[in-house]
């Protein structure tokens, strides 16, 4: 599965934080390069430039990304998580969000709000297996 698995992380920067921070952070927690992102701007609801940075991790990349957070979410959060596995589910693809401001701070906690997109797609052929085969990725 390493090799069909696909991660996509995208985050949200307002005009009132510090990109390079941020870009940091992410870097010392998770390894992820400033110019592995691509960048898009964006205009807010009320006007205001946003700017969103994406980037794809594939292979054994993907693989270690998926490790390094899952060791840093605490036990509490990662359990209660994977209680509720089916409600973070699209299609085949399973979604966590992690808070921006915490990553600044060097720590991982599950957050929906003002918080940096993960994607984790591989491939599941039937439906039924979608929990189990991504309880086994987030385990292993």
């Amino acid at each position: 599965m390493v090799n069909r698995l696909e991660i996509t992380v995208e985050v949200i920067i307002h005009t009132t934080e510090d990109r390079k921070k941020i870009l940091n952070s992410i870097f010392d927690m998770f390894e992820i390069k400033e110019d592995e992102f691509t960048e898009e701007q964006l205009i807010g609801h009320f006007g205001n430039p946003i700017l969103l940075l994406k980037t794809k991790l594939t292979k054994k990349k993907a693989q270690e990304f998926v490790h390094n957070i899952i060791s840093k979410i605490s036990k509490v959060q990662l359990n209660d998580f994977l209680e509720n596995i089916d409600m973070h589910f699209e299609e085949s693809s399973l979604f966590l969000r992690i808070s921006k401001q915490d990553i600044i701070r060097k720590t991982v906690n599950i957050q929906q709000n003002d918080a940096m997109k993960i994607k984790i797609s591989m491939p599941v052929y039937k439906k039924s297996d979608l929990s189990k085969n991504y309880m086994e990725l987030l385990k292993s």
